[in-house]
């Protein structure tokens, strides 16, 4: 019987808590294989304009020390699973340099703050890969890269290695999770939404990976699948066809859009006739009967998909208080705290730069007035899960997402939830801006 996530770890963190204190003797076994990755992880560093070095299980921080030699004025952040490593590579001292002990599979860092990420020779002990690749994603800035060195067998041998030899000395406390190959990293790449740029099997049985995030790529992949599902969109928000009954029902466990558009939409009042901002505003198939209503007040709809814009235009048909606007949400071109309310429904965990999203909404709101949203979190739903990583992550969604415990905190720093529930998958809220 293989372990548990928590098992791998636990047994990392024993073995290398042993090796700490003589990790990096000359002779020492892992830090000679380790070391002998140090001249072509230094060779792609300076192909780089960076000011943010991420070193993923940086152990005691060798090349952290190496890095600081021959980059003295960036900043460095080491982070290793085990307590001890960090204690050891704290004793060094090193300016610019922050050590932290967390996990590789949460990166606790916020959205876009690296310009490179470095992993080397701890990939394979990864229980959940991908979780990693998300976290990656998540704390890379667009351009950024992650480099990843690690084992690599030819494929015949990976197969023996990874289905019977692993296996078999995993009952005996042996701590290796898996070898990977060129097919296993696209495949990582693509959930993450990730272009693996450079895939090399070097000298002494090394893999040489180069990894970049291109939110380009991710926002043209998402407005292209937009526009070609945009004939189905409604109905499938509606429920209107059989499909769309049964695509709801079996993933989705009977979520109905329209309660929760009701319900958030209530959120507004009905005498509102202040300044709203909807973003991005979709083809307004909940909205434009509550848009009607709202004779007094000012509403402006945003939308980054042209297609979108012309189908909710010709909802709206000549409503002089509604102004459409073609722009995108990480680059609203408006005053600040410009807006009473600003709504955003179903898309944020459609956001290539959910961090730039963020701020722009909360820039352009009043303070003291609300926001109010409603989008997909990842829940315990195995079923919805699945859909989301195996199919939408692969055009309309984009990792990582929130949970509900991630959301609170993120909103928490910038506003007062008002209110908060969820749906199964689809949590909705109003919080007011601090």
């Amino acid at each position: 019987m293989r372990y548990t996530s928590e098992q791998f770890k636990n047994l990392s963190k024993k073995e290398f808590t042993k090796a700490a204190e003589k990790y990096e003797w000359k002779n020492a076994g892992v830090y000679k294989i380790c070391r002998a990755d140090y001249p072509d992880i230094l060779a792609e560093i300076k192909k780089e304009d960076f000011n943010d070095l991420l070193d993923v299980w940086c152990a005691t921080g060798p090349i952290l020390s190496l890095l600081t030699q021959e980059f003295p004025d960036k900043h460095y952040v080491g982070l290793d699973l085990t307590p001890k490593m960090i204690e050891v590579a704290k004793k060094k001292k090193l300016k610019n340099v922050e050590f932290v002990v967390w996990d590789a599979e949460d990166l606790p860092f916020k959205e876009n703050l690296f310009d490179i990420v470095i992993c080397s020779q701890s990939f394979h002990h990864y229980p959940d890969p991908q979780k990693f690749f998300d976290s990656v994603a998540k704390v890379l800035r667009p351009g950024g890269k992650l480099i990843l060195r690690d084992m690599h067998l030819w494929k015949l041998l990976s197969y023996f290695v990874n289905y019977i030899e692993l296996p078999f000395l995993n009952r005996f406390g042996y701590w290796d999770v898996r070898i990977y190959n060129k097919s296993d990293l696209q495949k990582l790449c693509n959930n993450s939404w990730l272009t693996l740029e450079c895939f090399e099997h070097r000298w002494m049985l090394k893999l040489h990976a180069i990894i970049r995030k291109w939110a380009a790529k991710q926002h043209t992949s998402v407005k292209n699948a937009f526009k070609s599902s945009i004939n189905v969109y409604d109905d499938l928000l509606t429920w209107s066809k059989r499909w769309s009954k049964f695509y709801i029902n079996y993933f989705w466990q009977w979520l109905d859009d329209k309660y929760v558009a009701e319900r958030v939409l209530s959120f507004i009042p009905e005498n509102f006739k202040w300044k709203l901002l909807d973003v991005p505003v979709g083809t307004a198939v909940f909205t434009y009967e509550l848009y009607k209503k709202l004779n007094n007040a000012k509403i402006i709809w945003v939308d980054y998909s042209e297609d979108m814009l012309k189908i909710a235009k010709e909802r709206m048909n000549s409503y002089k208080n509604v102004k459409l606007v073609q722009w995108d949400v990480w680059d609203l071109k408006f005053e600040d705290e410009e807006f009473d309310i600003v709504l955003s429904m179903n898309w944020f965990h459609c956001f290539p730069d959910k961090d730039k999203a963020w701020s722009e909404t909360y820039r352009v709101l009043k303070k003291w007035w609300k926001l109010i949203s409603c989008f997909y979190i990842r829940w315990e739903d195995k079923r919805t899960n699945r859909l989301v990583d195996k199919i939408l992550s692969k055009k309309w969604f984009i990792p990582p997402f929130d949970t509900e415990e991630s959301l609170k905190k993120r909103l928490n720093k910038m506003y007062k939830i008002e209110n908060f529930s969820h749906e199964w998958s689809v949590v909705y809220f109003t919080a007011i801006k601090k």
